[in-house]
């Protein structure tokens, strides 16, 4: 494959990261945030609450384009050049990839995901982390098929470590 065909693949895989990492990581963000109930509305209850989650939701997904895109677009970089130059991506690279995007995330956001935490940042830094590894998860689900098979190295003769003809 040529390296045009290859660099048309990794933009096709960021491009999926950019498009629907925001929104999945702000539903399970919304979701997440909901059921827990620590963030939420106080004294709403019952069918109220219900009307507010749907409005958290409707608003999360355009705002996650603004937080999410260029977090979405480095995870996609790292997967896409693995899956475009260097063959498949495993199930070990996107988790660590959507583990250091949650990290510079969170860092970013003033959280320091490395500090003791208190009552409240603690959940909130386990929200935003699962929020990244699971939009990160996702979006890999959708391209691990994508990849380019790494070049054939050229074979070797024994005696004189030289390619054979």
């Amino acid at each position: 494959m040529s390296v045009g065909a290859r660099i048309g693949r990794l933009i096709a895989v960021v491009i999926v990261f950019v498009l629907i990492g925001p929104p999945v990581g702000a539903l399970v963000l919304v979701v997440l945030v909901e059921s827990l109930g620590q963030y939420g509305y106080g004294d709403v209850d019952g069918f109220d609450r219900s009307w507010l989650t749907l409005l958290d939701l409707v608003l999360a997904v355009p705002v996650s384009y603004w937080y999410g895109t260029v977090p979405a677009a480095a995870a996609g970089l790292v997967i896409g050049i693995r899956q475009a130059f260097f063959g498949r991506a495993t199930w070990p690279l996107p988790l660590a990839t959507g583990f250091i995007v949650a990290l510079v995330v969170l860092e970013r956001s003033g959280q320091h995901p490395f500090a003791m935490p208190d009552d409240r940042s603690f959940p909130a830094s386990a929200i935003v982390m699962l929020a990244c590894l699971v939009a990160t998860m996702a979006c890999w689900g959708l391209v691990r098929s994508w990849y380019v098979a790494a070049a054939p190295r050229p074979a070797m003769k024994r005696s004189s470590m030289e390619p054979a003809p």
